[in-house]
């Protein structure tokens, strides 16, 4: 069973309060669950500007403005695809913190041509800089491969703002 890492929440909600950041997530194979994960924070009206989740594909490329011959050439579940949605985010939200993540959870009806349950990718941005990372998670549910998602886009945010970052905790292949 995974555990949100509710020590680096704090430290990291603690950090963008003082700093006076703001920070907008858009989700595709979480549905919201690590904007839900962020606003039960004590003053997370201080720095959460928002979230988009776009699930469905119509919404990253109608709202996110992610090209369609980038997801038909890729995949939803990519690298290219989940950056694109970071760039449009940042045309949407007025924030200092962006994070996009797409993925896998679990095997839906048909076999993915390229992800397996467990594939997930994550983009980070604070003022210049961006992380990406493609992480392969192994667990029984969806639930813990959010989890266990969620942890390692706070590390990825913790590591752009400078923070305290155990290498051990998060690297390009998984997150313990």
């Amino acid at each position: 069973m995974f555990k949100i890492d509710h020590g680096k929440l704090n430290t990291i909600a603690e950090e963008l309060q003082a700093r006076k950041l703001k920070l907008a997530l858009t989700e595709s194979m979480t549905g919201g669950f690590m904007s839900s994960v962020w606003s039960l924070q004590t003053e997370a009206g201080d720095y959460l500007m928002g979230n988009l989740v776009c699930f469905n594909e119509a919404v990253k490329v109608d709202v996110l403005g992610v090209p369609q011959e980038l997801i038909a050439q890729f995949t939803a579940e990519s690298m290219e695809v989940t950056e694109a949605m970071l760039v449009g985010l940042k045309k949407l939200f007025k924030a200092d913190v962006f994070c996009a993540i797409t993925g896998l959870a679990y095997q839906g009806k048909e076999k993915h041509p390229t992800a397996e349950p467990g594939d997930v990718f994550l983009a980070v941005s604070f003022g210049s800089r961006m992380l990406q990372r493609k992480l392969k998670f192994h667990a029984r549910n969806a639930g813990d491969i959010y989890i266990q998602s969620f942890n390692a886009g706070m590390e990825m945010i913790g590591e752009l703002l400078g923070l305290n970052s155990d290498p051990t905790t998060c690297n390009r292949d998984s997150c313990s």
